[in-house]
């Protein structure tokens, strides 16, 4: 037994070692293409958000690609960078619901990803959202988007009620302004990360998929 314990735990290490090192590397380079990404804007709302052309779908791939933990790891970080650049903010308090938790929240498609020993055996990280049933996509992609959706009406109601026109419920206008740039959000993201699915499946899948 303890033979095989010694045999068994360097390979274990090795696994975790492995696993660190492209979580790291592919987190970083998340954060930058993403942040690139929300750069180009098709729509700036006048109190803060933007739709941008998948500027999330980065940080979600991420989540998908090492579970939740590592996925609100870098969900946090983005967000944090994404004040950085473009700082916006009615309280000091709205900071925190706007940016580090509400991009923070991306990190929720992770718990739609593949199991742990799954994904780390897929040494190919595109690959790994490859592992997941097709209908699980577009779920963790929703998911995680009104839950960033959420925090946003939270913060629209708590810090931005000034701006709700008189005669107006406060909560059905923040949920309406932010829904006008996150529902397309939603639907972009979906609609570019699905043929990534298939772009990146392994050969062999692609053939039993064929027969």
């Amino acid at each position: 037994m303890k033979t095989q314990e010694n045999t068994q735990n360097p390979k274990q290490t090795q696994q975790k070692t492995r696993e660190l090192v492209l979580a790291t590397a592919s987190g970083g380079m998340a954060i930058a293409l993403g942040t690139l990404l929300s750069i180009f804007t098709v729509i700036r709302m006048p109190q803060g958000g933007s739709l941008t052309i998948g500027s999330m779908l980065p940080i979600i791939f991420c989540a998908l690609a090492f579970g939740p933990v590592w996925g609100f790891g870098i969900a946090i970080v983005y967000g944090a960078l994404q004040f950085i650049i473009a700082p916006y903010a009615a309280h000091w308090a709205s900071i925190f619901l706007d940016f580090p938790i509400a991009f923070g929240l991306l990190g929720l498609a992770g718990l739609f990803a593949a199991p742990a020993q799954q994904r780390r055996s897929e040494r190919h990280v595109l690959r790994r959202i490859s592992l997941m049933p097709l209908y699980r996509i577009p779920l963790a992609v929703t998911v995680a988007m009104l839950g960033r959706l959420l925090a946003h009406v939270l913060s629209g109601v708590i810090f931005f009620a000034s701006y709700t026109p008189e005669g107006q419920n406060v909560w059905l206008y923040s949920l309406g302004y932010n829904a006008t740039y996150m529902i397309p959000e939603i639907l972009i993201t979906c609609v570019l990360l699905l043929p990534l699915v298939y772009l990146f499946k392994p050969r062999q899948m692609k053939g039993k998929g064929r027969t």
